[in-house]
């Protein structure tokens, strides 16, 4: 795997975790990274012929459009035909051909150099090393002689160290992949090649992981379909799905009301020795009382006076 970590207390790649196995020093999340070494020969790397393409063209084109400029200026449109039809562009032809083989010439004399790659929490970055340097491969790389000095002639393989690039993510604007040629492009911005990584077979999903964590929620980053985070929608609400109301602290007037109903249920639960008194009867239970004793006397049958009887018995 390239997952590694590096100890800032051991100066070295460990494996990854929390505690470096070594000295047992704890290790930050920022301390993993994908991490791999890959040897490069600029003359077979169709990358090393895409860095000079992309400065050979345009220049050529640049030269044209110059030289079109000045003989419109001088002699209009005839003289522009004359230029088309004449040697200027064989001439141009033949220089852009002649620059091709003494590049090609630099490629062969430059031999094969190492590839450091990491990408971790901050960005990629890329080291480019040369082993057994020489001043004609520094020569031709166009890179000072003086570099030597830098090299460590006691070392069994002496490597120098060139250069080294580093694009953060938040200036990435483009990410294309070349999984043929198991190639990671970083364009910043999106018309501008900055970073080509080639990756192995063994750290390509290590790679793609740090691009679809760091890059896959950006709108503005233009990335290939599968490496697009999409985050999770939250459900949508019912339709007529009243909203739950916040809770809210009760009042003083509505604690006292509450208290004063509990102490009422307590009473009518609990009975007293004053439960028969008539005050406490309900309204509805001394009306029916009173209703039914008239009813009673109004049944009952009428008796005579005594003055009635008495007459009666007189007569």
């Amino acid at each position: 795997m390239a997952l590694t970590a590096y100890c800032k207390k051991c100066n070295r790649e460990v494996a990854p975790g929390e505690i470096c196995p070594r000295c047992g020093t704890k290790l930050a999340k920022s301390a993993t990274h994908a991490a791999w070494v890959l040897e490069r020969n600029p003359v077979a790397d169709w990358m090393s012929w895409n860095a000079v393409m992309r400065w050979l063209l345009p220049a050529g084109l640049a030269v044209l459009l110059l030289a079109l400029i000045l003989e419109g200026i001088s002699g209009g449109t005839a003289a522009m035909e004359a230029l088309f039809l004449g040697d200027f562009p064989k001439v141009l032809l033949a220089l852009l051909g002649g620059l091709l083989i003494l590049i090609l010439a630099a490629f062969l004399m430059q031999g094969k150099e190492l590839m450091d790659y990491v990408v971790d929490s901050r960005g990629v970055h890329v080291t480019r090393y040369l082993p057994n340097p020489t001043p004609l491969k520094l020569l031709t790389r166009l890179k000072s002689p003086a570099m030597m000095r830098q090299v460590d002639p006691g070392a069994d393989t002496p490597i120098l160290r060139l250069d080294s690039r580093e694009l953060s993510w938040r200036n990435v604007a483009r990410v294309q992949l070349w999984p043929e040629k198991c190639y990671i492009l970083f364009y910043a911005p999106a018309w501008w090649l900055r970073v080509p990584v080639r990756c192995t077979p063994f750290s390509w999903e290590d790679a793609l992981f740090y691009v679809r964590d760091k890059l896959g929620k950006k709108k503005a980053v233009e990335l290939p379909e599968h490496l697009r985070t999409v985050a999770p929608k939250k459900a949508p609400a019912r339709r007529g799905a009243a909203a739950k109301p916040a809770p809210r602290a009760a009042s003083a007037p509505a604690k006292a009301t509450e208290k004063m109903l509990r102490t009422e249920a307590t009473r009518t639960e609990t009975p007293s020795a004053d439960a028969d008194l008539p005050w406490e009867d309900s309204p509805a239970e001394a009306v029916s009382a009173e209703a039914g004793e008239q009813m009673a006397m109004d049944l009952a049958p009428d008796e005579p006076d005594s003055d009635q009887i008495n007459g009666g018995i007189s007569e």
